[in-house]
Parts: structure tokens; sequence; C-alpha cells
């Protein structure tokens, strides 16, 4: 079998510039458009957000955010950690999906440990909305559903579209609350039912 190169051909192959690739009219081919198809700075990009930030509110729960309040001196020098930190008490309202997982209390030598942890999966765009920062570590979440409590240990950036971030997990683990936790009890059990006194 014989392979057969037409002239312009051997000369792309062979690099020669003054052979370039044309179309069938004879013309000199060239690209349609540009080679970036989406401008960051576009504002149809709000579309994926908007769209994701729906999805949420439609499919999801609401959970709310208590954010912790720590200062530099309230922080042990040896275990580098704030055994006085503080929660706001004014919670704020996000939106987000998760899947509730059943409790897994551990007994060991040092009593009942709560190892379980939980993702929780919201639109970026929209927390930055309501909270003006991305979620702290150590912050506290309210799950409505179950009446739980959980700590953000870990924060990462979940689903990109284009250009930008779309979504944001939070990785959580049960709140166990300590004496010096702060103002009150926020983890003692709540009625199922308002009783109304007559």
């Amino acid at each position: 079998m014989i392979l057969r190169i037409m002239p312009d051909m051997l000369g792309i192959l062979l690099g020669d510039n003054n052979m370039p690739l044309k179309n069938l009219d004879g013309t000199p081919y060239g690209l349609r458009g540009s080679v970036q198809m989406y401008d960051p700075l576009d504002r149809t990009f709000d579309l994926f957000n908007l769209w994701d930030q729906e999805a949420i509110r439609r499919g999801g729960s609401p959970i709310y955010y208590y954010e912790v309040v720590i200062t530099q001196n309230m922080i042990d020098p040896i275990y580098l950690e704030a055994r006085n930190k503080l929660f706001s008490n004014n919670p704020i309202q996000l939106w987000c999906t998760y899947d509730p997982i059943p409790s897994q209390n551990l007994v060991n030598q040092f009593g009942i440990d709560a190892p379980d942890e939980m993702k929780f999966e919201l639109n970026y765009r929209s927390v930055l909305q309501s909270l003006g920062h991305p979620p702290k570590i150590g912050s506290r979440l309210f799950t409505p559903h179950l009446r739980e409590n959980w700590v953000i240990v870990q924060r990462n950036l979940g689903e990109f579209k284009m250009w930008g971030v779309l979504r944001i997990e939070l990785i959580c683990q049960r709140f166990q609350e300590d004496v010096v936790t702060g103002d009150g009890k926020v983890t003692q059990k709540q009625p199922d039912l308002k009783i109304k006194i007559v």
C-alpha cells in the first residue's frame, strides 16, 4: 500500500510555514472566535451561582451558624487552645445539603467519645453574602432537623465552574461541651413539644 502525500501536506509535516492550512475555497484557514470562551468578569457567571443557590434552598435544609469569638490573650500558650472561647448568641441561617448520620458514641477509658464527622455543602457566594467572609474554623453549627450541634474542623472549596468557586464544604465533628464552653449550656435537650401554660 502506497501512501500518497500531497505537496501541501508535505509542507505541513516538514514545518514549512510558507504552506499554511487552507479552506476548501483556497483561503487561509483561521480560527473562528477566540480561544477564551468565557470572560471571567461577565455577569452571566452568576447564573451558575443563582441556580446552585436555588437548588440548595429547594432540596436542602437550613442550619444555624454560631460564630466563634477568640481573642489573642485568651489562647493558652502551652496547649495553643482557647478554653474560654465565646460563641455568638445571634445565629445566622444558612442553607446546605447534608446526610444525617446515626450517633456513634463510643465508650473508652476516658469516657464517652463522639467521633462522628459530617460534611455540609453550601453555596459559596450565598455564604459570603450572609456572613461577609468564609465560615470560621471552630464555629458551631446547629441542625434543627435532629437538633444536633456540630463544630467546624475543616473548610474546603468544593465544586468549580469556569473560573469561580461554586460550593464550599464544611467538615464538622459533633460538638462536645465542657465546663468552659461559654455562657450557658448550648447542647441541653429541648422539648419536642411546646407546652402552653394555662
